[in-house]
C-alpha cells in the first residue's frame, strides 16, 4: 500500500495546480460519517462556547447549522479510556481501558466495525500512540493509518492537522463511486507543545526555543507558570485551534464541493487545565476545565439548535451507528437525535500517580480521590468553578452520590475512600491485556 504522506504530497501538488481529482459519489441513501476529535480542546476555547478570541469560525459555524451540545462530558481526562469509550459507547469500568498497560478487548465492540459490517468503507487517520493500532483502535478499519508512533516519540513526532487533512482526501478520491464513507480524523495540533507554524504570532508573540518545556503536573502545582508565560502558553493553545479550525474548513469544502453528503462529529476527548487547580495540563483531575468537551453534530439530515441536556461522548458510538443504518452497541449511550433520558455522569482517571473517580448527578458533582482518601462535593448551579467543597458540609448527600456512583462502577473495580482503585486481570473485559509492540502502519 502506498504510504499515506506520499499520496498526501501527490494530490496537495494536483490542487495547488488547479486539476485536483474529483471526489468519487458517495451513496445517495446515507450519508458519509466524519468523527473528528480534536485531541485536548476545551469547550470554553470555542466562539462557539463563549470564547471572546476568533478561534474557530468554522466549527461555530457548523454549530450554528447543526445540533450544539453545551453540557457534554468526556468519561476520562487523558487520551486512551477516552477514546475507547467514544468508539465503544462504554464508561471506563465497562471496557476496562484505563491503564497504558491496557488494550481494547478482541470481545468489545466497536462502532467501526458495525458500520463496516453496514456497508461503510472506513478508514482512520491518527496522531497519538494511545489511539493507535497497538491499542487495538485499527480494529474494524478497511484503511488505517497511525503513523508508526509510538510511546517514545510521541511528542516527538509532528504529525500536523494539515497533511492529516490531504491524507484524509487522498483516500476518499481512491473510493469506490456509490459507497458511503466512515472516516475517524484524531488531530492532535491543540495537544501540547501547542507548535503551530503559520499561527503562532496570531494571538501573540512567538514562542522560543525551549520555553516553558512541560515537566509534571506536580511540578506546576508547586511551581506554577508565572502569568505572563501562563497567558503565552495560553496563547499558542488557541493559534492551533485557529489553525486546526482552517484545516477542517478546508477538508468540509472539499467534501461538500465533490457533491457527497457528510455528517460531521466533532469533539474531544479532555479538555486542559491553565491554572483552574493550580497547575497546568490534564490527565489528573476530572475538574470542569478537564471534562467539559465541544460536541457538534452537523450535516445532512441534522436540523439546527442548541441542545442543553447532558451528553457525552459515550453517546457516540450510538449515534454513529444510528446515522449509518449500523446495529447499535447497546449500553446507556443514545442516539443524540433523539430524546436524551437524564442519567448519572461517571469519569475516572487512574494514570500516573492519580486514582480519582467522578459522579455527576444534576448541578453536583461528587469527586472521590483515591490516591489521597479524601472526597469533594460542588454544586455547578452555585459554584460553576468548583472553588467550594461541600463534602463537609453537607456529608448526608456526599454519601448518597458516593452509593450512586459506586452502584455504577461495580465490579471489576473495587473502590473505598482511603485505598487505591484495583482492577481485575484485563481478560475480564473480553482478552484485552498489554499491548503488543508498535507495528508501522499499514
Amino acid at each position: 500500500m502506498t504510504h499515506g504522506r506520499l499520496v498526501s504530497g501527490v494530490v496537495f501538488a494536483l490542487a495547488l495546480a488547479g486539476c485536483a481529482p474529483a471526489l468519487p459519489a458517495g451513496d445517495p441513501a446515507r450519508p458519509d460519517l466524519v468523527l473528528v476529535s480534536i485531541d485536548s480542546l476545551r469547550a470554553d476555547h470555542l466562539g462557539a462556547g463563549g470564547y471572546a478570541r476568533d478561534t474557530s469560525p468554522f466549527l461555530d459555524r457548523l454549530a450554528r447549522q447543526g445540533l450544539q451540545f453545551t453540557d457534554a462530558r468526556s468519561t476520562s481526562p487523558w487520551t486512551l479510556p477516552s477514546h475507547t469509550t467514544m468508539l465503544t459507547g462504554l464508561w471506563p469500568w465497562e471496557h476496562g481501558v484505563v491503564e497504558d498497560t491496557l488494550r481494547i478487548g478482541e470481545g468489545t465492540p466497536l462502532v467501526t466495525e458495525r458500520l463496516a459490517a453496514a456497508g461503510y468503507r472506513t478508514a482512520g487517520f491518527v496522531s497519538t500512540v494511545y489511539v493507535s493500532g497497538t491499542y487495538g483502535f485499527s480494529r474494524g478499519f478497511s484503511h488505517w493509518n497511525d503513523h508508526g508512533i509510538s510511546e517514545a516519540d510521541n511528542l516527538r513526532k509532528s504529525v500536523r492537522a494539515d497533511a492529516q487533512v490531504d491524507e484524509v482526501l487522498a483516500w476518499l478520491r481512491a473510493q469506490p463511486a456509490g459507497a458511503p464513507a466512515f472516516v475517524f480524523l484524531h488531530l492532535y495540533d491543540v495537544h501540547y507543545p501547542y507548535a503551530c507554524d503559520g499561527y503562532d504570532t496570531r494571538f501573540d508573540r512567538k514562542g522560543r526555543p525551549g520555553e516553558a518545556k512541560y515537566k509534571t503536573y506536580a511540578h506546576y502545582l508547586a511551581h506554577p507558570l508565572k502569568p505572563g508565560q501562563l497567558a503565552h502558553q495560553v496563547a499558542q493553545y488557541d493559534e492551533c485551534i485557529a489553525s486546526v479550525d482552517d484545516q477542517l474548513e478546508r477538508l468540509h469544502a472539499a467534501w461538500t464541493k465533490g457533491g457527497r453528503e457528510p455528517v460531521f462529529v466533532v469533539t474531544a476527548d479532555h479538555g486542559e487545565e491553565f491554572g483552574e487547580r493550580g497547575s497546568w495540563g490534564h490527565a489528573h483531575t476530572l475538574a470542569p476545565e478537564q471534562l467539559r468537551v465541544p460536541l457538534i453534530v452537523s450535516g445532512k439530515g441534522i436540523p439546527a439548535g442548541v441542545r442543553t441536556e447532558r451528553v457525552g461522548t459515550v453517546d457516540l458510538a450510538n449515534t454513529l451507528a444510528a446515522l449509518g443504518g449500523a446495529e447499535g452497541l447497546g449500553g446507556e449511550g443514545v442516539d443524540l437525535r433523539g430524546t436524551v433520558p437524564l442519567r448519572g455522569f461517571g469519569g475516572e482517571t487512574a494514570r500516573f500517580t492519580s486514582a480519582r473517580l467522578s459522579w455527576e448527578v444534576g448541578s453536583e458533582r461528587l469527586d472521590l480521590d483515591l490516591a489521597h482518601g479524601t472526597r469533594s462535593l460542588y454544586d455547578h448551579a452555585s459554584d460553576p468553578g468548583e472553588t467550594r467543597d461541600r463534602a463537609g458540609s453537607d456529608p448526608a448527600r456526599a454519601d448518597a452520590l458516593q452509593r450512586e456512583l459506586l452502584r455504577a462502577v461495580g465490579t471489576p473495580w473495587r473502590v473505598a475512600v482511603g485505598a487505591t482503585a484495583h482492577l481485575a486481570e484485563p481478560e475480564s473485559w473480553g482478552g484485552g491485556g498489554a499491548p503488543p509492540p508498535p507495528q508501522p502502519p499499514p
